[in-house]
């Protein structure tokens, strides 16, 4: 009985075809059939289905077969039976159709003419096409152990790539051996601080970067500020802090003023970190850009051993990469490795 199909259109006068196929017994399969032809409107209502005992005998089943699925469809109301009148489709009354109310879609406000917030680079101008092309040459250029775990350093190819770059653009001086990548500056800040290779207290510019403090509180390192002028952050008080040995300065964009550090402050903030034993954290979050001179160039060419250089592709690319990089001296490069973690499967 899995395979009949069974022509009631004689007898219906339709097109009526009962598929006698799937799980259960024979009343459960001929009960299913007839129910999902009446759900489907190919048995309309008021239809007369053919007297129990010549549907028997046309399926080949048992009359009581037959008669047991009838009973149990006009028990769920699909079929009623009347004496004297045969067993029929039941009527059913038309579902109210609700009126539709046009979907009315809340007002947005009109975007603003020019997106003046601090940190939202132009999205729309990511290089798409050399972005693609370059990530297709160095795909097919990649070793098969650049798909691996890697190293936690980063990359050779990306560290080598950022030596130049840096020497160039911003006059860090550094070897790819002094190079750590990071998920962004954030990352760094929490790998320095929350993973205890720097301890505060950590001068700060007073009304610098928002986010600089947010990391640092989550490591639970006191800020100490210091105040600006138009010449930027006040370096000649960090010689009155007591306790403070690292200061976390923008030498090339002070936030919010926007200008560079005065050459004479960079120089004492180094003088400072040296006769201190220190460091200067310097942040060179848009360095790269200038539009009114040519580019300072970075603190960290005036002392490599003694500034802690942080960059990321933020501004300069886009802040979807996640890609940051820190140019350590040579002492912090073994605590900032055990940090981040070796790199190992089943290691961070």
């Amino acid at each position: 009985m899995a395979d009949s199909w069974v022509n009631l259109a004689e007898r219906l006068g339709s097109d009526l075809h009962l598929e006698l196929a799937g799980p259960g017994g024979r009343r459960a399969v001929l009960t299913r059939a007839l129910r999902e032809a009446v759900r489907e409107g190919r048995l309309a209502p008021g239809t007369r289905l053919p007297p129990y005992r010549s549907l028997a005998a046309d399926l080949g089943l048992a009359r009581n077969t037959v008669a047991d699925a009838y009973a149990d469809l006009v028990a769920e109301g699909w079929l009623v039976a009347r004496q004297g009148s045969g067993t029929r489709v039941a009527s059913r009354a038309e579902p109210v159709r609700q009126p539709r109310v046009p979907r009315r879609n809340p007002a947005r406000p009109a975007p603003p003419a020019h997106d003046l917030r601090q940190g939202q680079p132009d999205a729309s101008s990511f290089p798409r096409a050399a972005w693609l092309a370059a990530a297709r040459r160095a795909l097919n250029a990649a070793p098969g152990e650049a798909f691996g775990p890697g190293d936690p350093q980063g990359r050779p190819e990306l560290r080598r790539a950022l030596a130049e770059y840096l020497s160039r653009a911003r006059g860090v001086r550094t070897t790819p051996d002094r190079i750590v990548i990071c998920s962004g500056f954030a990352h760094a800040l929490r790998l320095l601080f929350g993973g205890r290779v720097l301890r505060g207290p950590l001068a700060v510019e007073s009304y610098g970067l928002a986010f600089h403090r947010s990391v640092l509180a989550a490591a639970s390192v006191r800020t100490v500020p210091l105040t600006l002028d138009e010449h930027g952050a006040r370096t000649s008080e960090l010689t009155g802090l007591h306790g403070v040995r690292a200061a976390l300065l923008t030498p090339a964009h002070q936030f919010p003023t926007g200008g560079p550090l005065h050459p004479e402050r960079r120089v004492a903030a180094v003088d400072w970190a040296r006769s201190r034993g220190g460091l200067i954290l310097e942040d060179d979050y848009d360095g790269e850009f200038r539009y009114d001179r040519e580019p300072v160039g970075a603190v960290q060419g005036l002392d490599p051993e003694r500034v802690v250089y942080l960059g990321s592709t933020s501004k300069s690319i886009s802040p979807g990469l996640r890609l940051g990089w820190m140019v350590l001296p040579e002492g912090l490069l073994g605590p900032v490795l055990a940090a981040k973690g070796s790199g190992r499967p089943g290691r961070a």
